[in-house]
């Protein structure tokens, strides 16, 4: 690549990264509800066309509204775990130390890579994921989910699918990560 080409590669990308959105050459058409169900059945995977569905892209999570509801189950927290409420309260403090650890700092991996920083579902690795990742934005999924339930899977994963154990994370992290992942449905 020659670095005429290289240096508009990168100032396309730098306008991208600051507008959040691309010229408007390059945005895809809104997906029809008919495309939205068969999308959902296919775990968000579009099939072939020349632009992605920017309503269910997984770029960098950025965009899109993911899919909602998901129905899918996952292996169940025992009762005791599952009923535990959030023992911290929902403050700015706690708040910041949530996003901290989704967004930047959670080990294996931070949790927009696959949740995406807005909580749809659609982070860059997304896409390599059968069954796509749990979109905290979607109010009909989330309702049912107990913060005991999102403990227990943060804590152990779920078989099945992409979400490892992060095992690296203290219990109070934990519950301050599920503040911030709850405020995605508000």
């Amino acid at each position: 690549m020659s670095y005429k080409n290289f240096l508009f590669f990168m100032l396309v990308g730098l306008f991208v990264f600051w507008n959040g959105e691309g010229p408007s050459g390059l945005q895809a058409t809104e997906v029809s509800s008919d495309e939205n169900l068969l999308l959902a059945m296919h775990h968000g995977r579009p099939h072939g066309g020349r632009h992605e569905r920017h309503q269910h892209h997984h770029g960098m999570g950025r965009g899109g509204q993911g899919i909602c509801p998901q129905t899918r189950a996952t292996a169940q927290a025992p009762d005791k775990i599952a009923q535990q409420k959030n023992p911290f309260e929902s403050n700015a403090d706690n708040y910041i130390k949530g996003e901290s650890l989704y967004q930047w700092t959670a080990e294996p991996n931070p949790c927009k890579i696959c949740h995406g920083p807005a909580g749809n579902g659609m982070g860059m690795m997304a896409q390599g994921l059968s069954p796509m990742p749990r979109n905290f934005t979607c109010s009909q999924t989330m309702k049912d989910i107990s913060d005991g339930q999102m403990f227990w899977i943060i804590q152990n994963g779920s078989p099945g699918t992409g979400m490892p154990a992060y095992k690296f994370l203290s219990d109070d992290e934990i519950w301050k990560l599920i503040i911030y992942i709850r405020h995605f449905q508000k």
